[in-house]
């Protein structure tokens, strides 16, 4: 499912930690294939897509759950570009660790 379409169908609390999860997701495996530079491209049309969302006719919670993605996404860009910056190149590298808020260990 597009990611327009999910954030408008569920709870602002789901579908920020979905974002959240699946940003994660993604960075994990441009890490893991060397892909960082096409991730930030990736999350910059990400970003812009969001934008173009919040220009339309919205109601209100869903026009601040929107402004919410776009800063967490913004944010989220940000981090992908230190990385690339840094030349990060392993999802266990410090730079990329210290991103982490949660770690789930499914042991």
């Amino acid at each position: 499912m597009e990611k327009d379409a999910w954030m408008r169908m569920d709870p602002a609390q789901i579908t920020l930690l979905i974002n959240l999860v699946s940003w994660v997701t993604s960075v994990e495996k441009a890490l893991e294939t060397n892909g960082l530079k096409a991730c930030l491209e990736h999350q910059i049309t990400l970003l812009k897509n969001l934008i173009l969302c919040v220009q339309g006719d919205l109601d209100r919670p869903l026009r601040q759950k929107i402004m919410c993605m776009i800063t967490m996404d913004a944010h989220s860009r940000d981090i992908i570009g230190q990385l690339h910056d840094a030349n990060v190149q392993n999802p266990d590298e410090f730079q990329w660790q210290s991103q982490l808020k949660a770690y789930w260990d499914d042991s």
